[in-house]
């Protein structure tokens, strides 16, 4: 899923979109970000008047999602370096973030001016162009990019995106087929070929590649949600669970993989409601719709399915 996010449509339940960052890695992370800060800052200071200090601050801002500090520190080094193809692309990906759409365009378009090789900048502005319905625009800033670094994976995996999103899916799947060609292990673009087989409808060919995603990168609640969500279309209830039981050990607050859940407990209660088990799935299917409402309390679904199972009992 975390490129374009894309959503897959499905019959029997609701595909999980969330992407999880545990907290020893947030707290990993904020270790690199005070390492960082420390040494870009002290070396603004000691060299206030040079390029890479000023850049490298900048983009520890962004990553940050301090925009309006890198702005500031993006301009200083523009003023040093004004011809800085590169920082007038990391400024109008700020913009991009600050949903400053148009300002970002103006950047990426500088930055091409400056240098017409800047394959950034023509990613950029494709993914923008694809943020606003314009696909064909999209793909051919994309295809651009390509044609100057072939090896991009990224705009190369924004093509497949596009196409998926503009229901495509032949296309994208040659697409992603092509990425994999060069970068096996790429387990998002693995991810994304599941979904492209997943709406047309080949289960089994989804599922291998869920699981080719999941044996790259084994915390991939997404790619296991979307398992569950298959095995939940082809009557495999249990394996349903175990599956969405999975990717919530992994992502615990998913309101989406909790209403799979609960779905799923509901549907096999109903198969095996003439047992004392169906009882008690349906207690389990109650007790996570009311999870998925504390997680979500606008979810009108949840909502709708825990009135008609109260109602029923």
């Amino acid at each position: 899923m975390k490129a374009t996010k894309l959503k897959l449509h499905v019959e029997l339940l609701v595909v999980a979109s969330l992407v999880i960052i545990f907290g020893f890695i947030t707290h990993q992370r904020n270790f690199a970000w005070k390492d960082d800060f420390s040494f870009w800052s002290d070396a603004v200071i000691k060299s206030p008047d040079k390029y890479r200090p000023r850049h490298n601050l900048g983009l520890v801002y962004s990553r940050a999602e301090q925009y309006d500090l890198a702005l500031e520190e993006y301009g200083e080094a523009l003023r040093v370096m004004p011809a800085s193809s590169k920082t007038h692309v990391n400024i109008g990906r700020v913009h991009e973030k600050m949903g400053q759409n148009e300002l970002a365009i103006a950047k990426y378009k500088k930055a091409l001016e400056i240098d017409p090789y800047d394959y950034k900048a023509y990613t950029g502005l494709g993914k923008i162009y694809n943020k606003k319905g314009f696909v064909d625009m999209a793909v051919s800033m994309y295809k651009q990019a390509i044609k100057i670094n072939p090896l991009y994976i990224n705009a190369r995996k924004a093509i497949g995106n596009a196409y998926l999103n503009k229901r495509l899916i032949n296309l994208g799947v040659k697409e992603y087929i092509a990425i994999l060609q060069i970068d096996p292990d790429n387990a998002s673009v693995h991810y994304n070929l599941g979904i492209a087989y997943d709406e047309t409808r080949q289960l089994k060919k989804a599922i291998i590649q869920y699981q080719k995603a999941i044996d790259i990168k084994p915390e991939y609640p997404e790619a296991l949600s979307n398992i569950g969500i298959i095995y939940g279309k082809m009557g495999l209830l249990d394996q349903s669970i175990q599956q969405l039981h999975m990717s919530l050990d992994i992502n615990p607050r998913d309101p989406t993989t909790m209403f799979n859940l609960a779905l799923a407990y509901e549907q096999l209660a109903k198969k095996k409601e003439q047992r004392a088990e169906g009882k008690e799935l349906r207690v389990k299917a109650v007790r996570t719709y009311e999870k998925v409402l504390k997680v979500d309390p606008r979810n009108v679904q949840a909502g709708e399915r825990l009135r008609k199972l109260r109602a029923g009992s």
